[in-house]
């Protein structure tokens, strides 16, 4: 608990994470969420805590974070997010955790950069594969992790090691979810006859940005096709356009795939540089294969799910890297260690989120992010949970009745 807390409260370090809780309030007050009877007049110091996270399964803390998903699923308050009212989105991506010129566990990856040359150096560093399930337009959440060990102590291509964690996360994420209806989203990576047929396997759907360099002959075929079957269509904007097209049933080694495409052109006026206050055009093209059916009506909520992949890079690792939850921070070198760090931020990036996301109360607080995390620490600190607790649950019953 006090390890979520530090997340949620975007505390940068373990050692601040000691000094700021060390007050009576607060550990009355952790105490309270923990539903316990108090032991210790004291939290444990952040030495303790790593010590403690070295002998604890990384399984175990995986294991809450299934739980909390499927409680948000079984809650039914999220039906909306379904694709075609059927699919869970659940949006996978890789993302490096801390590295260092110096020695890490030797479990961890490496890079050689500027090889052959007189300032050659090493780079070690922690690699993680991320499957994040879509509840809402503002709620990404962790539902399944895989993290990349290097085995043989080799320099690994991001490529081959990237994807073997991907097949090792999907049977994973069908043994933790088995009958959980999923589509899974994934950048030009994973667009290989390995990924259709686990999909297929599995009954799983999938919407995965194409690139022409991953599969050339679906190009082709989709350039060739395109302008028979006539499907292009274009809305007009304010200062530009957008359109759409589609081919479908492209065959590709007996699978049958659909390929969709946005693009959008609109001129602009630039807010930087030396072109400060000129007219600037911006042309955009996103293409996304598919396996699931494509229409003219549907097409354009296709290519909107397919582009939501980007969020978990820009909104999910980047929020935990650089607003507040210091992801790339060494915490432990110890790599059981860290890796239960990773799994208790992201559970504090869980409830971090819902809260944000709850526009009645978080809005009206005109402060930036941090400083709103930071006034929840401070209130932890000054108030007790027990003392309001009775009047809250008196106030829900009413709102219930």
């Amino acid at each position: 608990m006090t390890r979520i807390l530090s997340s949620l409260f975007y505390i940068s370090s373990m050692r601040k994470t000691s000094e700021e809780f060390n007050s009576e309030i607060m550990i009355k007050n952790v105490w309270s969420l923990c539903k316990e009877e108090a032991v210790v007049d004291e939290l444990p110091y952040w030495e303790t805590i790593n010590r403690y996270l070295e002998k604890l399964e990384p399984k175990n803390l995986q294991d809450v974070i299934n739980c909390l998903c499927r409680r948000w699923l079984r809650s039914r308050v999220f039906e909306d997010m379904r694709i075609r009212g059927k699919y869970w989105q659940v949006i996978i991506d890789g993302t490096q955790l801390c590295s260092s010129r110096g020695e890490l566990d030797g479990k961890s990856l490496h890079r050689i950069h500027n090889k052959g040359t007189g300032k050659e150096y090493q780079e070690n560093y922690y690699y993680v594969l991320e499957a994040k399930l879509v509840l809402h337009p503002k709620i990404l959440i962790s539902i399944q992790t895989e993290f990349v060990d290097n085995e043989d102590g080799k320099e690994i291509e991001k490529q081959d090691c990237e994807r073997k964690a991907c097949w090792r996360l999907m049977e994973k994420l069908k043994k933790a979810f088995p009958r959980l209806p999923i589509c899974l989203c994934g950048d030009s990576l994973y667009a290989c006859e390995g990924f259709f047929k686990r999909c297929k396997r599995k009954n799983w759907k999938y919407i995965l940005r194409y690139k022409e360099g991953s599969i050339p002959t679906i190009g082709t075929e989709y350039r060739k096709l395109k302008g028979i079957e006539k499907n292009y269509q274009e809305r007009k904007r304010e200062t530009g356009k957008e359109w759409h097209d589609y081919v479908t049933e492209i065959d590709y080694k007996g699978d049958k795939v659909n390929l969709a495409e946005y693009g959008e052109y609109q001129e602009q006026l630039s807010k930087k540089g030396k072109k400060k206050g000129r007219a600037e055009i911006i042309q955009k093209e996103f293409w996304f294969l598919t396996d699931l059916p494509v229409t003219r009506k549907n097409v354009a909520d296709l290519t909107e799910r397919g582009r939501m992949r980007w969020r978990i890079e820009n909104e999910g690792f980047n929020a935990q890297k650089k607003h507040g939850y210091y992801l790339e921070h060494l915490y432990s070198r110890n790599y059981q260690a860290l890796k239960n760090h990773y799994y208790l931020i992201q559970i504090g990036h869980m409830i971090g989120q819902f809260l944000e996301a709850w526009e009645r109360i978080w809005k009206k607080v005109k402060q930036s992010l941090e400083q709103k995390h930071k006034r929840m620490m401070e209130s932890m600190k000054e108030l007790l949970l027990e003392k309001y607790k009775e009047e809250i649950n008196q106030k829900i019953q009413i709102r219930f009745i």
